[in-house]
C-alpha cells in the first residue's frame, strides 16, 4: 500500500470519528455533512477516483470557512478559560484548518489523473488461418 493510500484511509476514518463528535452540537446536521464530505473525498482518494480539480475546489472551500469561523479572540480550546463564543469558534477553525490541509495534500499527492471508468481493454485481432 503507498503513502497516499495509507494516509487518506487514516484521515478518512479521522474524519468520520469527527462527524460522529458532532451530534450534540446545536447545527451538528452542517458539521456532520462537513466531516463526512472531507472523508468521502478522502476513501476517493485512497482508490484514485478523485480529481484534482474537485480536491483544490475543496480545499478552497474548507479554507474559506476557515478563514470565516477565526476566533474574534483567541482563549483556547478548553472550556472554562474563556468566552464559549470564542471556544466554540476556535474549535471549528481547527477542524476546518484540518480539512483544507489535508484536501490540500491530497491534491498535491494526486498527480495522477483519476478515472471514474476502468479503461477498456484492448483485444487483439486474431488472424484466422483458413
Amino acid at each position: 500500500m503507498a503513502f497516499k493510500q495509507i494516509l487518506s484511509i487514516l484521515l478518512g476514518i479521522v474524519f468520520i470519528v469527527f462527524a460522529a463528535l458532532q451530534y450534540n452540537d446545536p447545527d451538528a446536521a452542517i458539521w456532520i455533512a462537513i466531516y463526512l464530505l472531507a472523508a468521502i473525498f478522502s476513501f476517493l482518494v485512497s482508490l484514485n477516483r478523485i480529481s484534482q480539480a474537485v480536491l483544490l475546489s475543496a480545499f478552497a472551500a474548507y479554507a474559506v470557512g476557515a478563514v470565516f469561523f477565526w476566533p474574534e479572540k483567541w482563549e483556547g480550546l478548553a472550556i472554562g478559560g474563556g468566552d464559549i463564543k470564542n471556544i466554540e469558534e476556535a474549535r471549528e477553525f481547527l477542524g476546518l484548518a484540518l480539512t483544507s490541509a489535508s484536501m490540500l495534500t491530497f491534491a498535491l499527492l494526486n498527480r495522477s489523473k483519476a478515472r471514474l471508468h476502468p479503461r477498456k481493454p484492448v483485444y487483439r485481432q486474431r488472424k484466422w488461418a483458413n
